[in-house]
């Protein structure tokens, strides 16, 4: 009983941006398999960003990414699987890109715990790890039944000779293990598959879609006819969103054969910068939150931006963000936390969430270097996200007798201000030598001590 069926990884090159330091979206669904034995595909992607890369001897730059699953049952393990992601670059400055991939498991319908272990293995101080309870449905012979939602960032016809873990009989479907759908032309993509239609379909049923809003209000809909030509059939959706605002949405599809229907759904969000949420006031604070993205965030991505918002949080907000273990109460303080500092709730965006990732997403394009692949942890990005954008920003190229230099002055911040920043290895490293702010480091002879260089450069 459960032993896994290992497959090849297929990783799927999209543009994306940099996440946090070890940012791994999972989704998961369940499919029919041999003998109705249920079949757990676990998805996965990372963009390459997140790695520590080594040199190559023959050139280039590689990294690697540990996944171990652990699965037991009653206190017994069923499942220990574990597997290594090779990364390459021709070199560290290039284009970001996002990796994704799939195992699947065979297993019993039941209860069972699942632990996941992923980590840097070039950097074992880089790790992340997640617990949680799956329930194994068991596929019945004597109804209609559908599968999971699978939602999707792309599907295509499969050619006669694809061999790919994504491959689902004639279609590719490449995993969207981050349930949301982004851009300024957003489309939702999904694949179901239906069981025992000819058994318990005369000749032909319906297949019915629905789109529903964060508050399970009926937005689309749309019925398929299909063929009971066998017992398991499949069927893809790719809807066009780019009508629909920036929220939390469900899909759901409802399969109907002779006297018996059968659903399924899955919850996703939107972000289309083009379509902001509409504005939601006077609702109450349990059906925003619902309707808000953080409803959706997954443990790896809570803990990136707790570690974001802990640089403008208040010393209460952080003690009590340390004592929240559960998913659900750790998506509503952030929630709660954006919803506070929202300058002006009558408008559709917060513009506080706004202009904090503004600076989030500067710092990752100006200040990423070799020791900071997400320019938000550099010292840089650190004052940026914490203090906002300087007043005046003095920036200074290197010379055979100095180092670079930039020098930040914010006149609102009591009184006034400086952060002297020094690249003191040459690679876009700017480090933070001295501030005049309280709690910042107090060096007031930088000049001597890091920016002038000796006669050998040094």
């Amino acid at each position: 009983m459960g032993n896994p069926v290992r497959v090849g990884l297929l990783v799927s090159l999209v543009a994306c941006s940099a996440w946090g330091q070890l940012h791994v979206s999972f989704d998961a669904a369940q499919f029919w398999h041999e003998q109705r034995l249920p079949r757990w595909e676990l998805y996965y992607a990372f963009p390459d960003t997140i790695l520590h890369y080594v040199p190559r001897q023959d050139g280039g730059y590689v990294g690697e990414l540990y996944f171990g699953v652990q699965i037991d049952s009653a206190g017994r393990p069923v499942v220990a699987h574990q597997w290594v992601v090779p990364v390459e670059r021709a070199k560290l400055d290039g284009q970001p890109r996002e990796l994704i991939g799939q195992q699947n498991f065979l297993l019993a319908p039941g209860e069972y715990t699942v632990r996941l272990l992923v980590r840097d293995v070039y950097d074992s101080t880089r790790r992340a790890q997640a617990r949680f309870v799956l329930h194994v449905r068991a596929f019945a012979s004597d109804r209609l039944q559908l599968s999971d939602i699978q939602l999707a960032t792309a599907i295509t016809e499969a050619a006669a000779d694809t061999v790919s873990p994504f491959q689902k009989g004639r279609f590719q479907i490449t995993p969207n293990p981050s349930v949301e759908f982004r851009g300024s032309d957003p489309v939702l993509r999904l694949y179901v598959e239906l069981y025992n239609a000819r058994r318990r379909t005369p000749e032909s049923g319906v297949l019915r879609y629905e789109l529903l809003d964060g508050m399970r209000r009926l937005l689309w809909e749309m019925e398929r006819p299909y063929r009971a030509v066998s017992d398991a059939l499949a069927d893809v959706l790719q809807l066009p969103l780019n009508v629909v605002p920036s929220g939390v949405y469900i899909v759901r599809v409802i399969a109907r054969g002779g006297a018996d229907t059968a659903s399924a759904e899955k919850r996703f969000y939107v972000l289309n910068p083009e379509m902001p949420p509409q504005p939601v006031t006077g609702m109450p604070e349990d059906s925003l939150f619902q309707m808000s993205e953080f409803a959706t965030y997954s443990e790896q991505r809570l803990a990136e931006a707790f570690e974001q918002i802990a640089l403008i949080a208040t010393p209460a907000e952080r003690e009590l963000l340390s004592t929240l273990t559960e998913l659900q109460a750790r998506r509503r303080f952030l929630f709660r936390f954006w919803l506070q500092r929202d300058p002006n709730p009558q408008t559709p965006v917060n513009e506080a969430l706004e202009d904090f990732r503004a600076r989030i997403q500067y710092a990752n394009t100006y200040f990423a270097s070799p020791r900071w692949r997400q320019g938000w942890r550099s010292d840089r990005g650190r004052v940026l996200l914490k203090y906002g954008f300087p007043t005046q920003r003095e920036s200074i190229t290197a010379t055979p007798t100095q180092r670079a230099y930039e020098s930040w002055f914010y006149s609102e911040l009591r009184g006034g201000t400086y952060f002297h920043f020094v690249d003191l290895t040459g690679f876009n490293d700017y480090t933070l030598v001295h501030s005049t702010f309280p709690g910042e480091p107090y060096m007031p002879d930088w000049q001597q001590r890091y920016l002038y260089l000796g006669p050998s450069g040094q």
